[in-house]
């Protein structure tokens, strides 16, 4: 049995129905799609960078990374999305010179470099950093249990051992030693002499093993000497006590912007993600307020060491 024309003509208008339809939905789904895609082109990004200066930047980078992206998601809103980016400087000429140019928003360090860095570059100290749980901290001048180095009275012509030429645990004895009147020189006899172990925990050991007089570590450092090698020790004297670490922010960012980042780190151990971010960065309790004080001290030593 046959088509008839009238069966053509009715196929035909139902397969134009279909395909109108269809197409009316695509476009409808497809112009959907493209506001989407409009409002999103709408919402700016920006970087929010935090530095710090290392000779291992892969592992700088992984420690400071979780804060950098907190601090880029509270940041962030329905106009701007924040990402986070970590940036290692190798010395304190190439951080000062990012944070100068504006290339670097926070810095975060120990006092001492931190105030050469403001000085040179125009960063402001805004922050303190609870490292390892501790607002502040001091170094000790410590002997070996039966030398004839008393006080530091007994320094002149004598070796003090230290970390590296970069770390507090010499500049902040040097500030002292100078504040309190002695010559500082590697070449004179009778002078006070550093000498770098290298890495905190040799410090002792040379004491113990007569590679030089004196030692000079942070308080913190040395309640992690094991006892049997603390037990052979004696402290002797120590130094003001030091912000334990600081966060700056360079010169030309918004203060509204210094605000919110502000509240951002004040309010993370409020936060159960923030606080398991501050544990993971080498068991950080909190951020607050530094005070006049504290920086007034810090660039006193630093004046000393001129």
């Amino acid at each position: 049995m046959g088509i008839s024309k009238n069966q053509v003509y009715l196929l035909i208008i139902v397969i134009l129905l279909i395909g109108s339809i269809g197409y009316y939905f695509y476009t409808k789904s497809s112009g959907k799609t493209d506001i989407k895609e409009d409002e999103e082109s709408l919402i700016a990004t920006k970087t929010i960078s935090i530095g710090t200066i290392g000779d291992n930047a892969f592992k700088e980078i992984e420690l400071f990374q979780p804060t950098a992206d907190y601090i880029a998601a509270g940041l962030s809103d329905n106009q701007t999305t924040y990402k986070g980016k970590v940036i290692i400087a190798k010395n304190i000429e190439n951080i000062s010179d990012m944070l100068r140019e504006q290339k670097l928003d926070l810095y975060i360090d120990s006092p001492f470099p931190t105030t050469i860095v403001a000085r040179k570059s125009g960063s402001l100290p805004f922050l303190k950093r609870w490292k390892h749980g501790i607002a502040e901290y001091h170094t000790l001048f410590f002997v070996k249990k039966g030398s004839s180095i008393y006080s530091i009275d007994d320094f002149n012509g004598k070796t003090i051992a230290s970390e590296n030429p970069a770390s507090t645990s010499y500049l902040m004895p040097m500030a002292y030693l100078k504040h309190r009147g002695f010559n500082i020189n590697q070449s004179q006899k009778n002078s006070i002499r550093f000498i770098f172990s290298g890495e905190e925990e040799n410090t002792p050991l040379w004491i113990l093993e007569g590679k030089a007089d004196v030692g000079a570590m942070s308080n913190m450092d040395f309640e992690k000497i094991p006892d049997a090698i603390k037990s052979q020790l004696k402290i002797i004297d120590r130094t003001i006590d030091v912000p334990r670490h600081i966060v700056s922010r360079r010169s030309g960012m918004e203060p509204d912007s210094a605000d919110k980042i502000r509240r951002i780190l004040m309010d993370m151990d409020k936060d159960p993600v923030g606080v398991e971010i501050l544990n993971n960065f080498e068991g950080t309790k909190k951020y607050d307020m530094i005070s006049k004080d504290e920086m007034n001290n810090t660039e006193k030593m630093v004046d000393l060491l001129g």
